[in-house]
């Protein structure tokens, strides 16, 4: 328990650090998802998770790495969870971007050491992402909301 606590607070003092030191390249913003676990002979049960994201690069470049922490809630899942991905960025302007992305979530549960995740997404500006994302190994299909600062 206390390895994941220092973990935790040692990612989060990174993800900040990395802020202030390169405003530019890295935005540090506030998530919020909901992940439907798909089950095939019943309704799918629902997790919430909220977090802190960092984005690597800006939207008009080729390629952007995300790195952050969210704890999720629900049914299904409930604890902390630490996504590294890297995003394609197919059609690239400063107002809007379009990508398809991939990389893994790692968690810290105890069911198991995490998940390859896909996602697709459009960026409005620096500010916003709006994102529809799955895990194969969870059947888990989400959305996901990112505002960066």
């Amino acid at each position: 328990m206390k390895a994941r606590r220092a973990l935790i607070s040692i990612l989060a003092a990174l993800l900040f650090s990395l802020s202030a030191v390169a405003q530019e390249r890295v935005r540090v913003g506030v998530d919020a998802s909901a992940d439907f676990f798909l089950r095939p002979d019943k309704f799918p049960l629902v997790s919430g998770g909220l977090g802190i994201r960092a984005r690597y690069g800006r939207p008009d470049q080729l390629v952007n790495a995300i790195a952050g922490l969210r704890y999720i809630y629900g049914p299904s899942l409930s604890g902390f969870q630490v996504p590294l991905l890297l995003n394609l960025n197919l059609l690239r302007a400063e107002a809007l971007s379009l990508y398809v992305g991939g990389g893994f979530e790692f968690d810290f549960i105890g069911r198991y050491w995490g998940c390859m995740k896909f996602q697709t997404g459009v960026t409005a500006g620096p500010h916003m992402d709006i994102r529809v994302f799955y895990k194969p190994y969870q059947g888990d299909l989400g959305v996901g909301f990112t505002y960066y600062f």
